[in-house]
């Protein structure tokens, strides 16, 4: 397999790289601490523990203490994200065709990118309402604006190359 073909999927293996990092965090901030974080300890669900229903990690872990689990059920918009991005390197991997290959990566990012907002905003929501006086307590994290900035580039990109084989056919 020839380098440049390894290279299409890299926006969305990136993208899917970045649900192993922190997509929101509940602030250390919260009276009385949240669930396994004691007052000063911040409760960090990455991508993955949205999408699969994981436990969320405290940070720092000297913060950590008995107490109720604050895992949520797995999240059916992270699950499709994943599923989409998935379908994003298959098919940058398998299409020949430089305008069809282009046009379904845009638009296969720009779904994935949608729902990965949507994702976060339901999850948030869904957080703020755990939390007392919660909205200043629940905040998205870094991986998230990663993910969310890679799929950007990767359906702009795209769509840049999408738009120049097209004038030239």
């Amino acid at each position: 397999m020839a380098a440049r073909t390894l290279i299409r999927p890299a926006g969305f293996v990136i993208a899917g790289m970045f649900f192993l990092f922190p997509f929101i965090a509940v602030s250390c901030e919260v009276p009385g601490g949240y669930g396994r974080a004691a007052p000063g300890g911040t409760t960090v669900y990455t991508g993955l523990d949205l999408a699969v229903g994981g436990e969320p990690d405290v940070e720092p872990d000297s913060k950590e203490r008995e107490g109720p689990s604050q895992a949520l059920d797995p999240q059916p918009l992270a699950i499709l994200a994943l599923l989409v991005i998935a379908g994003g390197i298959v098919l940058t991997l398998t299409v020949n065709d430089t305008l069809r290959r282009r046009a379904a990566a845009a638009l296969t990012a720009g779904g994935a990118a949608l729902l990965v907002v949507t994702n976060q905003l339901t999850v948030q929501t869904l957080l703020q309402h755990r939390v007392p006086s919660g909205k200043d307590y629940v905040n998205g994290a870094e991986g998230f604006g990663l993910c969310l900035f890679t799929l950007l580039l990767t359906m702009g990109l795209n769509s840049i190359g999408w738009i120049r084989s097209a004038s030239r056919r």
